[in-house]
């Protein structure tokens, strides 16, 4: 099976270890950082499955190959689960590794031992555009925990919007933008949680960041579910045929994509302990403040500070991504 994978990040330390997850699988691994001309996507879910999903939908639509997508949470338990979705810009558009969990620490100064828990959380979604090119028939058995659905390709119909300054208006009528986004910042704003964190700087944070998001730089793709059928060939009223705006005409993968789309996706989570100061000197992002629990021999290490063999066994992303690569494995037969 001649197949390429394209992993949908242009974060090297990302790709580094997707690279690492994803070993053994007979496919070629790329990166965006091969397609120059990708657009980026604006990741306004507010779960990190549907910013995975959009990651995965663009990219594969473009490319025309494989896609692997992924996005991580972080949910701290007195920060009333923020940073959530918001982990990798929780300090800022200019946010750093450091900066982010700098944050976290400052907002945290009076948080007392015990009641510093905290959630990992990654979800990593497969799209294959091309799923039916070589077996029309096929079926596609996805082992759980993976689920598994098909997708039909948003652009394989050339339907728009009018007027492209509606387009935003008409996004919001549907899944996953206005009336969601109005529950989730109901949610994360009601503060449920007084345990010596910053309060006040805590809820002018919090209000910016759940705040419904605009156009912004990138492709707008809304929940991705409104493309979900049964299965290939099966005819029925889709919630839209509009297509979004913003895909290249000369997209490589505008020639090859069929019409429906495999979807695979995967989520894993680890619990742990927010530290007093950032430790060890591997991993990226919140590495250095996060403890995982449940690991013998370990109990009082970052996850910066653990060999990057250990941490891929015990992760977040770890686990996702395991349990992805073997739902892959079982719907490919490879």
């Amino acid at each position: 099976m001649s197949r390429k994978i394209v992993l949908a990040s242009r974060n090297r330390d990302k790709i580094r270890e997707l690279k690492q997850l994803c070993e053994g699988l007979p496919f070629s691994i790329l990166s965006t950082a091969d397609f120059p001309g990708l657009p980026d996507v604006i990741e306004d879910g507010t779960t990190i499955l549907g910013n995975a999903s959009r990651k995965a939908v663009i990219t594969a639509a473009y490319t025309g190959e494989i896609s692997v997508a992924d996005d991580t949470s972080l949910q701290v338990r007195v920060l009333n689960g923020f940073p959530d979705v918001f982990a990798a810009r929780f300090s800022g558009p200019d946010a750093t590794y450091d900066s982010n969990a700098r944050l976290v620490l400052e907002l945290m100064e009076g948080v007392p031992d015990g009641m510093r828990q905290a959630r990992f959380g990654t979800a990593c979604v497969w799209v294959d555009p091309q799923p039916l090119q070589e077996e029309p028939g096929r079926e596609y058995e996805v082992s759980r925990p993976a689920v598994g659905r098909w997708l039909r390709n948003p652009w394989a119909r050339s339907i728009t919007v009018r007027d492209p300054e509606r387009e935003t208006a008409f996004w919001n009528r549907l899944l996953d933008r206005e009336e969601v986004w109005t529950g989730y910042r109901s949610r994360m704003l009601t503060d449920q949680v007084d345990a010596g964190q910053d309060r006040v700087r805590m809820a002018k944070l919090a209000a910016g960041l759940v705040a419904l998001p605009g156009d912004g730089e990138g492709l707008l793709l809304p929940d991705t579910r409104i493309w979900s059928v049964p299965g290939p060939g099966v005819v029925g009223p889709p919630p839209t045929n509009v297509s979004p705006s913003g895909l290249d005409p000369e997209a490589p993968g505008r020639a090859v994509n069929q019409e429906f789309w495999l979807e695979i996706s995967a989520e894993g989570r680890m619990l742990g302990e927010i530290n007093r100061q950032p430790v060890g000197t591997g991993g990226f992002g919140y590495d250095p403040i996060f403890v995982p629990t449940l690991t013998p021999g370990h109990e009082s290490l970052t996850l910066a500070e653990l060999e990057p063999a250990h941490k891929n066994a015990i992760s977040h992303r770890g686990r996702a991504f395991r349990r992805l690569v073997k739902a892959a494995r079982s719907a490919y037969g490879v």
